[in-house]
């Protein structure tokens, strides 16, 4: 019986101490797991200079099965995108771009920025010689948007060789 009850002690050992510690865990990756806080958003400042002097902005999807891009260039159409740009810290986790967003005033590329929203993301992520140099986070009315333009559509709706070089017989 002594034999059973040492083999069930040294078991219970192994089991308790082979078992992670999630406390140190939820600490670490709670930290980790928003890049974003390590970045400063673009200030109020320079978004409002932003809807001043930029002339254009182009919006292009980084999906693979989305093949799609829009260029603004009217100053309406222009605010109404960079007054998605919050001045709040983004949220940026482990996920992916969904687009990719030039700006320009004149045909001179000034800032570019990356489009994260999905995933537990919510981030415009602001790049510098292929660095980020800033995060800000995107509004609702913005992540409602980016989600709309850069869906997949269904199958053959965006494929305009199929449709030009499709005869429909006449009778």
């Amino acid at each position: 019986m002594s034999r059973y009850f040492t083999l069930l002690l040294v078991l219970s050992a192994l089991v308790l101490c082979c078992k992670p510690n999630s406390k140190s865990d939820g600490s670490n990756s709670s930290t980790a797991t928003n890049r974003a806080l390590e970045f400063e958003p673009l200030s109020a400042a320079i978004l409002s200079d932003m809807n001043k002097s930029i002339t254009s902005i182009d919006i292009i999807s980084l999906k693979k099965e989305v093949n799609a891009s829009m260029s603004f260039s009217d100053a309406q159409a222009i605010q109404y995108v960079i007054s998605f740009i919050s001045e709040e810290k983004g949220i940026l986790t482990a996920c992916k771009p969904e687009g990719h967003l030039v700006f320009q005033i004149n045909g001179e590329i000034t800032q570019e920025a990356d489009i994260y929203y999905n995933d537990g993301c919510n981030a415009i992520v602001w790049n510098k010689g292929n660095k980020i140099s800033n995060i800000n986070k995107i509004s609702n009315e913005g992540v409602d948007f980016f989600k709309n333009f850069l869906k997949p559509h269904p199958s053959g709706i965006n494929d305009s060789t199929i449709k030009a070089n499709t005869v429909s017989p006449q009778k």
